[in-house]
């Protein structure tokens, strides 16, 4: 498909505290085995779309090692494939954004030089699975300037953030208004903006230019909104399976969401390319007893794990109990501890007789590297 996908990596409204301190968001661990940028960049490859530009912000160390050069998507090619392009990029941003149309402009040399005649914007902070070439489809047929992805059903996430964009349509499913989210007690349905957009490449160039001359640094409100009235901005509604991945208390509901089989097979209905790093299969101790978890490769499995998601090279030792909690990779606990509605990140040591207890609404967060 004649299109470049151009995904931010990072959030300007999500706040997972300690897991993305030291990570950007397209790096934050989910289901075990991946991170949140192999969605959206399987999105696109699913279908058909094999130029993709990743746009940084900070922390992106552990994005480049996550994805490389794009091998398991079919990205390490000659023409097109994948691009991360740094902050430090351009030089008139010293490295911070003011905006992602600040962002868009610091690129704009790398964006012209791609001869894609559609850009398809999306974000990292979501999981869906959605065709592009059924959305861009319904750009020509609307005869839209812009196209934006929205839903009513953003599961995972009782209360829309502060920060999220809201918008409104009139009976053609024209856009009559875009603004940001308020008010802490919105809650579903609404309209939530997804962050993806459809435009033609050259649009999106003019339309960039025209926002910096005027100081409008806000994709939603100093660029979308501002061009209500003489550009034809179209919704088009998703219907499916959507995470939006903003809070802890999300994050760690969308998580333990994959333990139901249905939700699962949402999730993964079409193929989602991970980096493959040959682990060995899991080793289960003679008294080891696992109950409804996912567990990835590569793990010791000594006590009593149940209704968790357990992330590679994790190992649980003999005696201890782990409940609806999320381990991440090469986390090490020890032996007797008691765990429940707790998130660990990776490097971790627990050790002997610890007992660490949470709740759904306010999992206990440990942070990278920690002995505790």
């Amino acid at each position: 498909m004649n299109a470049l996908g151009i995904i931010f990596t990072y959030s300007e409204f999500a706040n997972l505290r300690e897991i993305s301190d030291e990570r950007t968001m397209a790096s934050v661990s989910f289901a075990g085995r991946y991170r949140l940028i192999y969605f959206a960049m399987s999105n696109f490859v699913n279908s058909g779309i094999f130029n993709i530009a990743l746009i940084t912000k900070d922390s992106y160390n552990s994005l480049i090692d996550h994805v490389g050069i794009g091998t398991e998507w079919d990205l390490d090619r000659k023409r097109g494939g994948l691009s991360i392009l740094t902050p430090y990029g351009g030089a008139a941003t010293g490295g911070i954004y003011r905006g992602k149309v600040d962002a868009l402009s610091s690129h704009m040399k790398s964006i012209k030089s791609c001869m894609a005649e559609y850009v398809i914007l999306a974000s990292s902070s979501l999981i869906y699975s959605v065709d592009y070439r059924e959305m861009i489809e319904h750009h020509k047929a609307t005869g839209a300037d812009i196209t934006m992805a929205y839903t009513r059903n953003a599961q995972s996430c009782e209360n829309i953030p502060l920060g999220a964009p809201l918008c409104t349509f009139d009976h053609e499913n024209r856009m009559t208004d875009i603004y940001l989210n308020k008010d802490e007690s919105c809650t579903n349905p609404v309209n939530l903006g997804m962050g993806i957009f459809v435009m033609r490449k050259s649009l999106l160039e003019a339309l960039v230019a025209d926002a910096m001359s005027y100081g409008r640094y806000d994709i939603y409100t100093g660029l979308i909104r501002k061009q209500l009235n003489a550009l034809r901005i179209m919704g088009y509604e998703y219907t499916g399976n959507l995470m939006l991945l903003t809070s802890v208390t999300n994050y760690m509901q969308a998580n333990m969401s994959l333990l139901d089989p249905q939700i699962r097979e949402q999730v993964f209905e079409n193929t989602i390319y991970t980096k493959i790093k040959d682990s060995v299969p899991v080793e289960y101790g003679p008294q080891a007893s696992v109950k409804n978890s996912i567990i990835a490769d590569g793990c010791i499995i000594e006590g009593t794990v149940e209704n968790c998601i357990i992330s590679r090279g994790v190992r649980i030792g003999r005696g201890s109990v782990i409940k609806d909690s999320i381990i991440m990779e090469y986390t090490t606990i020890l032996e007797n501890s008691e765990l429940d509605y707790v998130i660990i990140d990776k490097d971790v040591i627990v050790r002997n007789s610890s007992q660490i207890s949470g709740h759904i609404t306010f999992p206990v967060v440990i942070k990278k590297g920690s002995i505790i």
